[in-house]
C-alpha cells in the first residue's frame, strides 16, 4: 500500500466506461440481478453476457469541458461505466470459466493466495481454490463468505487484482464471457503477457476506463452552480466525505479505515446516498481502481498505470480530483480492484 511512482503521463487512449454488477449465474438460471445492498434499482435493466450480468449506468454529456482547476475529464462520446467496482461474485464467475486448468502462468495468475489468505485485519477471505489444476483435478473458485454480511457477502469488491488481470476480464467480456471465450485478445492483446504496457484496441466492447472517462464519471455534474461543473469529491460535495460504516450518510464512504478490523472490504453500493451525478458508487473508497492512463519515465518509455479513487485503508487524498497515482501493472494488493468500462445503452 505505498504511494505512485514519480513520472510524467503519456497520451491517454480514449475510450468508454461501464458501470458492472455482475453477477452469478445470469445465464445458468441462478439468481436473478439484484440491486446492492440498500440501493435502489439501477437506471439500466440488466445486460448479460455469456455467464455474467452487468447493470449499467450511462454518462452523457459528450463534448463536456474539462475541469479548469485540473485539465481533466472531457469526453467527447458517451458511455457507460459500472456504478459500483467488479464484485467476488462478478470475478468468481470468471475463475471459474476460465481458470480451471490454466494453460499458462498468466491465467494462473489470475487468482492469488493473498484472495484466499487475506489479511485478518481484512477480511476472512474471499474466494478459495480447491483442486489440482488439471483435466482429472481442476481448480474450483469458490467465496469465502462473510458471516456478517450474509447474501451481500458476494457484493463485496474483489481485492489483489492487477492491470493485467483486469485487462483479462475485460477480453473475456469483449469476447461473450463463456467458459471458452478468449482471455489473450480483444480489448487489449496479451498474448500470455505478464509485464509490460499495452494499450486498448479501438474496437473493444469492455475495457478499463480511460483516465478522463473514470474522472468524469466520479466529479462531473452538468447541473452544479458555479462555472466549474467538477466536484471535489464523488459523492457530488466539495465537503471531504465522512469515514464511517455503510450505509453513512449522503457524503460517507470506506476510507481510512471506517469499517470495523475483519469487515474491510464492503458490498460494493453500500453507501446508498453517497453517489455521483451519473449514479456510481464507491469512487471516494471501498478499493482502489486501475484506469488506462500510461505513464512514462524521464526516458519518454512507458512504465506504470494510472489509478484513482479512495480505498478502506487510505483515501483523504486520494479521493479527491487531486489525487492521481501510477503503478506497474503488475501491482496487486488488498485494496486494489477495479471497474469496467463499455458502450452506452
Amino acid at each position: 500500500m505505498r504511494q505512485g511512482l514519480m513520472s510524467r503521463t503519456f497520451p491517454a487512449l480514449a475510450g468508454a466506461v461501464a458501470f458492472a454488477f455482475v453477477l452469478s449465474g445470469c445465464a445458468g438460471g441462478g439468481e436473478a440481478a439484484s440491486p446492492a445492498v440498500g440501493s435502489s434499482t439501477s437506471s439500466s435493466p440488466d445486460n448479460c453476457v455469456g455467464l455474467t450480468c452487468i447493470d449499467t449506468v450511462n454518462v452523457a454529456d459528450a463534448g463536456n469541458p474539462p475541469d479548469s482547476d485540473t485539465g481533466r475529464g472531457s469526453v467527447d462520446h458517451e458511455f457507460a461505466i459500472g456504478a459500483g467496482e467488479i464484485t467476488v461474485g462478478q470475478y468468481l464467475d470468471f475463475l471459474n470459466a476460465v481458470a480451471a486448468v490454466p494453460a499458462d502462468p498468466a491465467i494462473e495468475a489470475l487468482w492469488t493466495t493473498d484472495m484466499q489468505e487475506t489479511k485478518g485485519y481484512v477480511s476472512a477471505g474471499l474466494i478459495a481454490r480447491t483442486g489440482g489444476g488439471t483435466s482429472a483435478g481442476p481448480y474450483v473458485y469458490s467465496e469465502v463468505p462473510d458471516t456478517v454480511l450474509g447474501a451481500d457477502s458476494s457484493r463485496r469488491g474483489t481485492l489483489n487484482i492487477s492491470w493485467f488481470s483486469a485487462a483479462r476480464f475485460a477480453n473475456w467480456l469483449h469476447n461473450g464471457a463463456t467458459a471458452t471465450a478468449d482471455t489473450e485478445t480483444g480489448a487489449y492483446t496479451l498474448n500470455g503477457a505478464t509485464s509490460g504496457v499495452i494499450t486498448k484496441n479501438p474496437d473493444a466492447t469492455w475495457w478499463i476506463p480511460s483516465e478522463d472517462e473514470w474522472y468524469k464519471a466520479a466529479y462531473y455534474d452538468p447541473t452544479k452552480p458555479g462555472d466549474n461543473k467538477y466536484w471535489l469529491y464523488p459523492t457530488m460535495s466539495d465537503e471531504l466525505p465522512v469515514s464511517e460504516p455503510f450505509p453513512g450518510g449522503a457524503n460517507s464512504a470506506n476510507y481510512d479505515g471506517a469499517m470495523p478490523e475483519g469487515q474491510k472490504i464492503t458490498p460494493t453500493g453500500a453507501y446508498t446516498s453517497s453517489v455521483s451525478h451519473y449514479g456510481t458508487y464507491d469512487q471516494a473508497g471501498l478499493l482502489w481502481e486501475w484506469n488506462d492512463a500510461v505513464y512514462t519515465d524521464f526516458e519518454d518509455v512507458p512504465v506504470t498505470r494510472g489509478m484513482r479513487g479512495g480505498s478502506w485503508s487510505l483515501g483523504m487524498i486520494n479521493a479527491s480530483k487531486f489525487g492521481p497515482r501510477d503503478y506497474e501493472p503488475t501491482y496487486d494488493d488488498d485494496d486494489t480492484g477495479f471497474r469496467l468500462a463499455t458502450n452506452s445503452k
